[in-house]
């Protein structure tokens, strides 16, 4: 069995890996595994495509998932939020239409809610 050990971020500038949202998180695995086929198919497409940052479409994919994931703003609370919201976000932009991230309410907005 392996030692589990901590890494040495001193190596890598300092630079610490962004925390992840744990409710967040288990929506868009679930969304990843019920869908990965279809984007699959719909990255794939445009595999050879590099864009001007040297991203091919499989790297923008990997960086949106990313992104959503350490998204410290993003706050899906329920399923089907969460699913029309990433179903939006992986729509292609041409046909997209516009929806509101899902964020936490702030204390003052709540209390304004009252």
């Amino acid at each position: 069995m392996t030692e589990h050990h901590k890494h040495d971020y001193s190596k890598t500038g300092g630079a610490k890996p962004l925390p992840v949202n744990a409710q967040n998180k288990a929506y868009i695995d679930r969304f990843v595994a019920e869908n990965y086929d279809r984007l699959n198919r719909q990255f794939a497409s445009q595999r050879e495509v590099i864009n001007s940052s040297g991203y091919g479409s499989i790297d923008k994919l990997n960086e949106t998932l990313f992104l959503l994931y350490t998204d410290p703003d993003l706050h899906l609370n329920s399923w089907e939020q969460a699913k029309a919201y990433l179903t939006n976000k992986f729509t292609d932009a041409t046909i997209r239409i516009q929806m509101k991230k899902p964020i936490k309410e702030t204390e003052e907005n709540e209390s304004e809610n009252d």
